[in-house]
Parts: structure tokens; C-alpha cells; sequence
């Protein structure tokens, strides 16, 4: 979508979507958190820990959820000036499964390694 509305700004997609900023954010927002989800997979994976249910949900979803409401808010700028309730709660709700996930692994990584020396 990125290369269309740069390569098109006037074309229909770019109509549909028109903070490009936003939409950038999201898409760094993408690349980054499935980076993430790979890197806490390996690791998970060596040190061959199990994680609670809720661990995963909360990375996956949360993930998820931060590039979604950025791509959200590129389709719509007008959230961007008046920040609704609902997509108020999006982004906390969103940011605070994230931080937990990434959280809860990262301590039992880090947990499995300091048993390890």
C-alpha cells in the first residue's frame, strides 16, 4: 500500500488513505513486532520454555493491535485531532498487552539463561 500512495498520490488508494505518516508508522510497527514475535519464538524455542496461554495472547494481540490502530488512524487523520474514548482505549489496551507479553517472555528468557550459569 505504501509504494502505491507514494508512487500514485492522487490515485484512489492515496484518497483512501490519506496521513501517509501513519500509515508508515504502521508499517514499521509490522515489520518490527513480527520481528519480535520471531526473535522471542527462537528463543522460547532454545531454551525450550512453554509460556503461559496468556503470554502469547498478549503478544500476538497486542502486536497486532499497535500496527492495526496506526493503520486505523491513517484511514481516518480526524482521530489523530480528537483522540475518541474508544480508540483511546485501543492504544492503551493495545500497548499494555504488548508490554506485558514482551515483558512476561522476556523475564522467563531471561529466567532460563540465569539458570544456565
Amino acid at each position: 500500500m505504501l509504494v502505491t500512495i507514494v508512487t500514485a498520490p492522487d490515485g484512489a488508494l492515496a484518497k483512501k488513505i490519506p496521513c501517509m505518516q501513519d500509515l508508515l508508522k504502521s508499517h514499521i510497527d509490522y515489520l518490527m513486532m513480527s520481528q519480535f514475535l520471531f526473535i522471542f519464538y527462537m528463543l522460547f524455542n532454545h531454551f525450550q520454555l512453554k509460556p503461559a496461554g496468556f503470554i502469547l495472547f498478549c503478544m500476538c494481540v497486542g502486536s497486532f493491535g499497535n500496527a492495526l490502530l496506526f493503520l486505523i488512524r491513517a484511514m481516518n487523520p480526524s482521530l489523530k485531532e480528537a483522540m475518541t474514548v474508544p480508540f483511546r482505549l485501543g492504544m492503551t489496551l493495545s500497548c499494555s498487552m504488548t508490554t506485558i507479553g514482551y515483558l512476561s517472555g522476556a523475564w522467563l528468557v531471561a529466567s532460563a539463561a540465569w539458570a544456565l550459569i
